[in-house]
């Protein structure tokens, strides 16, 4: 079945969001699942099933470098307040990607969207998010859409870890796109904010703290855990500090229970939300570059 977009709605799909325009979550999806659907129908992209192979295939380094932190003024301080944050929060909203891929139902014909997160670390497509968002076999297609509504397929898996949860992809025939830098050593008590999309609720800003910096009961896998909220569909999402830049990855959730009676579990006290640490990410590099 094939999807006719007509010039009014190829318009439409490409206006980007702007300021503090209203979010229409409802046209995010159709357009991500629209646009993904026509780029798959024309041919020559690779299947589900080929980036699910490649994932599990994945080197846990690529032979890029990682890309360059900017310079910035050693003496230049963090901002005390709130005054700057829009500026901040505009540019990271920027390289946050709506990340997932295309299924079918079984009750009908139409392509539907599973959808994550993801952040651009290049002009030229380079992007992150978990390795648990690719690890589906059953999958028509990946693809990514940024905030200025461009859908650009997942050409390739690079590096991942499915420990750390983290792979490292590239979108297809992308260039020029707004990206973020990597930052390591974000410490506890650190200011972080979240830009993702929980039950597709897309672009939701949540703020707070490093709560501890841990690692894993099983694997001893390093982890953040932060105060900033997320929820299901937040996976890959980006962690970042008061500068904007990447501090980490959104991963998962635990929720405690105060008890638990005949295998029901009660009394709801505190969802804990963990991230992956950007130490974790760099991991997936070579190499760092040097800044110009």
């Amino acid at each position: 079945m094939r999807f006719l977009i007509t010039p009014l709605i190829a318009l439409a799909l490409a206006m980007p969001l702007r300021g503090d325009e209203f979010i229409d979550d409802a046209a995010i999806k159709a357009d991500f699942e629209t646009r993904l659907t026509a780029l798959f129908e024309r041919g020559g992209l690779p299947t589900g099933s080929t980036t699910a192979k490649q994932l599990s295939n994945a080197p846990l380094t690529t032979t890029i470098p990682l890309p360059p932190v900017p310079l910035k003024p050693a003496a230049a301080p963090l901002p005390e307040d709130t005054t700057g944050f829009p500026q901040v929060h505009d540019q990271a909203r920027a390289a946050t990607l709506v990340l997932g891929h295309l299924y079918l139902c079984g009750k009908c014909e139409k392509h539907h969207g599973n959808l994550a997160g993801g952040v651009l670390l290049s002009a030229d497509g380079l992007a992150l998010t978990n390795y648990h968002v690719l690890d589906f076999r059953e999958a028509i297609v990946f693809g990514a859409m940024t905030s200025t509504g461009e859908v650009f397929a997942i050409e390739e898996v690079l590096a991942a870890s499915k420990s750390d949860d983290v792979a490292l992809v590239r979108l297809r025939a992308a260039s020029g796109l707004p990206h973020q830098s990597i930052q390591t050593g974000i410490q506890t008590g650190e200011e972080v904010f979240v830009i993702s999309h929980p039950d597709g609720h897309f672009y939701s800003l949540t703020r707070g703290y490093v709560s501890r910096r841990y690692l894993t009961a099983k694997g001893r896998v390093p982890r953040l855990q932060i105060t900033a909220d997320f929820a299901k569909g937040s996976s890959g999402a980006g962690i970042f500090n008061r500068r904007g830049e990447l501090a980490g990855l959104v991963t998962s959730t635990s929720s405690i229970y105060y008890n638990e009676s005949e295998g029901k579990k009660e009394n709801l006290q505190m969802v804990v939300k963990s991230g992956v640490p950007a130490e974790s990410i760099t991991k997936l590099f070579q190499a760092p570059a040097t800044a110009p």
